[in-house]
């Protein structure tokens, strides 16, 4: 009798585990659909690179504009900017910018983009929720479906509106990258040219095309 117990209780766990993999992807597609119904939006977050094996801690803060595909984002003194083709980043250390193809990106850079990706490139498991400065938070990882640089992201929604909160990525050499939203506003103004990159006002600038 005892050697019927585990294939008695495997469905039941079988049947738990399907049914946190389908509340993890209701919750990314609500959050997906929430985001894409803004035409614009804003925000201003903190960036944590943690790596204890390699003794590196790092943290700034930055400021997004997003619309679409095309993102204007500002993180310690570096600029990241696409028109949704193209992606220009700034190394203000070098005075250099690189120039790349946004296809050709691993990783979605925006929300927007993040949860595309999110939906059609990862498995997600409903993992708990928590309370995360303040309020409540639906904590779900996601593990890609082909190999890649990052072998995990741990996302936490907001419980109330599965508004985004945080954003954790794991790479395969110990690090971890921790995006958190401090002020989320959307429909944000769009000034002209945000997201185009001019080498003309950066004197003396290297520009390296990878396309």
């Amino acid at each position: 009798m005892f050697l019927l117990l585990p294939a008695i209780a495997l469905p039941g766990a079988m049947g738990q585990q399907l049914a946190y993999d389908q509340k993890g992807e209701e919750l990314l597609k609500s959050a997906s659909q929430k985001i894409q119904g803004y035409r614009s939006f804003e925000i201003d977050f903190s960036y944590e690179m943690d790596n204890e094996g390699m003794g590196i801690n790092e943290a700034m803060d930055g400021k997004l504009l997003s619309m679409g595909d095309k993102y204007h984002m500002t993180v310690g003194g570096n600029l990241f900017v696409s028109d949704g083709t193209n992606v220009w980043t700034f190394l203000e250390e070098f005075n250099e910018v690189h120039i790349s193809l946004a296809a050709d990106t691993e990783g979605g850079m925006t929300p927007t983009s993040l949860f595309k990706e999110f939906e059609t490139e990862f498995r997600s498991r409903y993992i708990r929720q928590e309370r995360q400065q303040g309020r409540m938070v639906d904590v779900i990882d996601l593990t890609p479906h082909r190999p890649q640089a990052f072998y995990k992201y741990r996302v936490a929604l907001d419980a109330s509106d599965q508004s985004l909160v945080y954003t954790i990525a794991y790479d395969r050499h110990g690090g971890t990258y921790t995006y958190s939203v401090r002020q989320f506003r959307p429909e944000a103004r769009v000034p002209e040219n945000t997201f185009t990159f001019d080498p003309a006002r950066y004197p003396g600038i290297e520009v390296i095309d990878l396309r």
